[in-house]
């Protein structure tokens, strides 16, 4: 099967050229041992039950009996290599000798810890659309993401623009390697469930014998349900009828197995009344569509549900590009007590610049979309760069305005065209 680059290939060369082993992270099936299959000149797979034994008997000796770069896959399996890893190259700190993938494991999060200072924590997100699209290797492409970062913005719509309904179908295909590239949405929705429960059944019980499979798969679907909210406002956990202990408990389950991510508030001097929760984000929206538990031809016909289904498509294309950038502290969203004011993503830049992005579903912005970008433009003054509302129509203007002038509406495929 041909190779598709991803957007972490050049972070992964990044942190091999900087510290002598780098982990892989990011939930089941993402395609991590694909991905760090490509940097390294041998690899030990410890789901083989021989090689497995080798190194639980003398992981030290086994290192040595491969060539370097070496990959050691499903490390989790026997935790002992990260300790006999860590003598390994305190002898020796050359960069890029080892490449660590697993799957979530909290029994062996410990272990880890040994490596504190040796390596490079590398996350693999689901594939974007521009992954997808195989653009991730054209020379000639500039990235938009990149181009907002220096207040550039977008120049020119997409040949092809999807409606509302297409970008819908495009999230619940979402970004497995094993499903996504077949294309289809009723193929990718059938694979996400049986996803899932595979994922309660073999990895719920690595945190503890007495969860309940029943309860946390009505806590992930009140999680989907409540896709790019604050896991904290309380309505989540009201929804899956869970006490506040079970609550946290299981938002850090959906956590350590990158099922969710958490996007944290933006901070700022100039701004006072900020809350300081973060937003939850499924992930990937092929297996957010599928715990909704809400068929796809439904879905298209609920307006609440498909406008944060949206948010979260396009918010994580935006975010895995950042990641790539090595700018994965870089996305906030932004709230004020009570709610009066919100954006669904603020970029902070490395000059300290501020990019302030709506994600909506209509095909044309509305005045009020804008609304609470000017009231940021103005309160950050010369760090505001760029505005943008990401629509579902089809094309690219400049929002003039008595406050700024530096505000935009643009398809939301323009961040991968």
């Amino acid at each position: 099967m041909k190779y598709i680059p991803r957007l972490v290939d050049a972070q992964l060369a990044r942190a091999r050229s900087t510290h002598p082993v780098v982990l892989v992270t990011g939930t089941r099936g993402v395609g991590k041992t694909t991905t760090a299959l490509q940097a390294v000149r041998s690899r030990a797979f410890l789901d083989d039950s021989a090689t497995r034994i080798v190194f639980q008997d003398n992981p030290e000796a086994a290192l040595a009996q491969y060539r370097e770069p070496l990959l050691v896959d499903e490390w989790q399996l026997v935790p002992e290599v990260v300790l006999a890893t860590k003598r390994t190259v305190d002898r020796d700190r050359r960069p890029g000798r080892f490449v660590l993938t697993g799957s979530p494991d909290p029994r062996s999060r410990s272990e880890f810890q040994a490596l504190t200072g040796r390596a490079a924590v590398v996350r693999l997100n689901p594939m974007t659309v521009r992954e997808l699209s195989e653009r991730v290797a054209d020379p000639s492409h500039v990235p938009t993401v990149a181009a907002l970062l220096s207040g550039t913005p977008p120049q020119a719509p997409p040949e092809h623009t999807p409606d509302i309904f297409e970008y819908l179908d495009m999230a619940a295909v979402g970004g497995f390697p094993e499903s996504a590239p077949q294309g289809s949405p009723d193929h990718s929705q059938r694979w996400s469930r049986d996803y899932l429960s595979v994922l309660l059944r073999r990895d719920l019980p690595l945190f503890g014998t007495r969860r309940s499979a029943s309860l946390f798969r009505r806590y992930l679907t009140a999680a989907a349900l409540h896709t790019a909210r604050s896991p904290e406002d309380g309505s989540l956990r009201n929804a899956a009828r869970v006490n506040p202990g079970t609550h946290r408990d299981y938002r850090h389950i959906l956590l350590d197995m990158d099922m969710t991510v958490e996007v944290p508030a933006f901070i700022s001097e100039d701004l006072p009344n900020l809350a300081k929760s973060p937003k939850m984000l499924f992930s990937d929206t092929g297996l957010l569509i599928a715990a909704m538990n809400v068929p796809l031809p439904r879905l298209k016909l609920n307006g609440d549900l498909y406008g944060r289904v949206l948010e979260t498509f396009a918010l994580n294309q935006i975010r895995t590009e950042l990641e790539a950038l090595g700018m994965r502290d870089a996305l906030s969203h932004l709230r004020t007590h009570q709610g009066a004011r919100e954006i669904d993503a603020v970029i902070e830049t490395e000059d300290g610049g501020i990019v302030a992005i709506e994600a909506k579903s209509a095909n044309r912005h509305r005045p009020g979309d804008i609304r609470h970008i000017e009231w940021l433009s103005q309160k950050v003054g010369d760090r505001f760069k760029l505005g943008l509302v990401l629509t579902t129509g089809r094309h690219i203007s400049n929002i003039r305005s008595q406050k700024t002038d530096r505000i935009w509406a643009a398809p939301i495929s323009i961040l991968w065209h």
